[in-house]
């Protein structure tokens, strides 16, 4: 588990950007402090899925729609 705000820079690949501060600010809300993200490939994974949004749709994206695109339902508890 990531518990660092931080550590979900790991997601990215080598020399990645974040496709804005929005994206990292959801990846942050959903993957930070979550359980179920037990190691750096499911971290790489769901980053990989949340920076691909569009920037016009990533302030409205929801828990369904990125489970729908391939992320898994990180739910908390």
């Amino acid at each position: 588990m990531y518990i660092v705000p931080d550590m979900i820079d790991l997601g990215l690949d080598e020399g990645q950007k974040w496709a804005s501060a929005a994206h990292r600010e959801v990846a942050q809300k959903i993957l930070i402090g979550n359980p179920r993200v037990t190691g750096r490939d499911v971290l790489h994974h769901n980053v990989q899925i949340i920076n691909a949004i569009p920037p016009d749709k990533i302030k409205t994206v929801t828990l369904a729609d990125l489970v729908a695109l391939g992320c898994g339902d990180y739910r908390m508890g």
